[in-house]
C-alpha cells in the first residue's frame, strides 16, 4: 500500500478539526436516533437486533415498532456513521504519524484508519438491509435479517479491535514520549 501518501496529507490540522467534526457529528445524532427508536416503541437492545441472524426475530421486533417512527433512527445513523468514521480515521493517522509512517506502529495505525472507514460502510450497509425491511416489515426474506447482522458483526469487530488498539497505541505514544 502507498502509505507515504498520508505522512503530510491531509494536514495535522484538517484531521484535528475532522475529529472535532466527527464528535459533534456523534454528539448532537446519539440522542435524536435515541428518542426516536424509543417513541417508536422499537422493543430491542442494539445487539440482540443487530446480531440476531433471524428474520423471525427481527419481524417481531417490527411487529411492535411504530415503523415510520423507528425508520428515522437508521436513517440518522448515517450521520453518526460519518463521525465515527472521521474520528477513527483523523486519530489512527494521527498515532501514525506521531510513530513515523515507515514504523511498523505506523504502518499498523494506518491499517486501523482504513478499518475505521470500512467499519462505517459496513454500518451503511447494515442500515440499508434495515431500511429495506422496514419496507415490507412482515415479509422480507429472512435472508436480509442474516445480511444485516453479517455486516454489523463485521462492524462491531472492527470498531472495538480499532478503538482498543487506538487506546493501547495512543497510551504507549504518550508514555513513550514522557520518557524521553
Amino acid at each position: 500500500m502507498k502509505f507515504e501518501n498520508f505522512s503530510k496529507s491531509p494536514s495535522a490540522r484538517k484531521l484535528k478539526f475532522l475529529i472535532i467534526l466527527g464528535f459533534i457529528l456523534c454528539i448532537i445524532v446519539i440522542p435524536v436516533m435515541q428518542f426516536y427508536t424509543d417513541l417508536s416503541g422499537y422493543p430491542a437492545q442494539i445487539f440482540s437486533s443487530q446480531l440476531s441472524f433471524s428474520g423471525e426475530l427481527m419481524k417481531s421486533y417490527y411487529a411492535v415498532t411504530n415503523i415510520e417512527l423507528y425508520r428515522i433512527a437508521p436513517s440518522l445513523d448515517y450521520i453518526f456513521m460519518v463521525g465515527y468514521g472521521l474520528i477513527l480515521f483523523s486519530l489512527s493517522v494521527l498515532i501514525a504519524r506521531r510513530y513515523g509512517i515507515p514504523s511498523r506502529i505506523g504502518h499498523i495505525s494506518l491499517l486501523l484508519a482504513i478499518s475505521g472507514v470500512i467499519a462505517a460502510c459496513c454500518d451503511g450497509i447494515e442500515n440499508i438491509f434495515i431500511l429495506a425491511m422496514l419496507t415490507d416489515s412482515t415479509g422480507f426474506p429472512n435472508s436480509w435479517a442474516i445480511s444485516h447482522s453479517v455486516f454489523a458483526l463485521i462492524k462491531w469487530i472492527l470498531l472495538f479491535g480499532v478503538i482498543s488498539c487506538d487506546i493501547i497505541i495512543g497510551i504507549l505514544s504518550v508514555y513513550r514520549s514522557k520518557k524521553k
